[in-house]
């Protein structure tokens, strides 16, 4: 992978904020926001980290990386990062290049974004982590799980999108689109937290649907690589992914399960009791 041919630097890990947060125990209520910067090129890509519990010899098991989603940021784990961390998780969970307070760089490859989830997790000094991620995060999660499956014990994948497998797939057609409800509750989320969408290079988007228009039936292919228990989670019917796609590549994974909340796209955000309940619940589990 590129990842192992470039350069990877830490800057003076110059803390961004440092907030407590109540109700936590096993003195992990610290969380630490920092900005790491990864050298591609003879460029530096800044990329904004959060930690919580995560230390060398950390007592509390395999920390848990969360990857949020296109257009948000790591703010969206806020709930279940909680969750986690009341169950003595450390978490990481960091802002995709293009989003949050991460660099803007010139590209979006596919590959890139999971080359960035693996240069954060070296930099830390994380040798294997649970992974969690939604929509273009759980892409990136997925790729970085076929491309160092020895690095992901157990994987959840809200709504993933997967690549197209031929012409049928490309013929679909499939849009970024939701429901009436569904947009709402995604205004509702902008009108409290506006920095997101404010931060968004609005080229990430662009670039990332040409790849989708893209027929990769050797994707597919690498999904047997993955040796992680994976959770597929779907939206269920007012999602703009059709169900029978995330079924067809839970089916494909060795070692997976499918599993729908009825929430549309954004199932943690809008059903997070279910979510939290459920993703714990696997990721506790062996």
């Amino acid at each position: 992978m590129a990842s192992l041919r470039e350069r990877h630097e830490l800057s003076a890990s110059v803390p961004l904020t440092l907030r407590r947060h109540g109700g936590i125990s096993s003195g992990g209520n610290l969380a630490l926001m920092r900005v790491l910067h990864r050298t591609i090129s003879g460029s530096e890509l800044p990329i904004a980290v959060r930690t919580a519990g995560v230390g060398a010899g950390d007592p509390n098991g395999t920390p848990v990386m969360l990857v949020h989603g296109m257009g948000g940021d790591h703010a969206t784990w806020h709930g279940f990062a909680k969750t986690l961390r009341a169950a003595g998780r450390p978490v990481i969970s960091f802002d995709l290049r293009g989003h949050g307070r991460s660099g803007h760089p010139e590209t979006y490859a596919l590959d890139s974004f999971a080359d960035d989830l693996a240069f954060v997790l070296d930099e830390l000094g994380v040798a294997r982590a649970d992974v969690v991620g939604h929509s273009l995060g759980a892409h990136t999660a997925l790729r970085f799980a076929m491309a160092q499956p020895e690095r992901v014990g157990s994987l959840v994948l809200e709504e993933v999108p997967p690549m197209p497998r031929d012409q049928a797939d490309l013929d679909e057609d499939i849009t970024a689109d939701s429901s009436f409800g569904e947009r709402l509750r995604g205004l509702g989320a902008v009108v409290s937290n506006p920095l997101p969408l404010l931060r968004f290079d609005r080229r990430v988007g662009a670039q990332v649907g040409d790849q989708f228009k893209q027929a990769d039936p050797a994707w597919w292919d690498r999904l047997a690589d993955v040796t992680a228990r994976t959770l597929v989670i779907s939206g269920g019917p007012s999602s703009f992914l059709p169900s029978h796609h995330l079924s067809a590549l839970s089916d494909m994974l060795p070692d997976s399960r499918f599993a729908t909340i009825a929430a549309g796209h954004s199932v943690h955000r809008d059903k997070p009791r279910e979510f939290n309940a459920l993703a714990a619940d696997f990721l506790t589990s062996r």
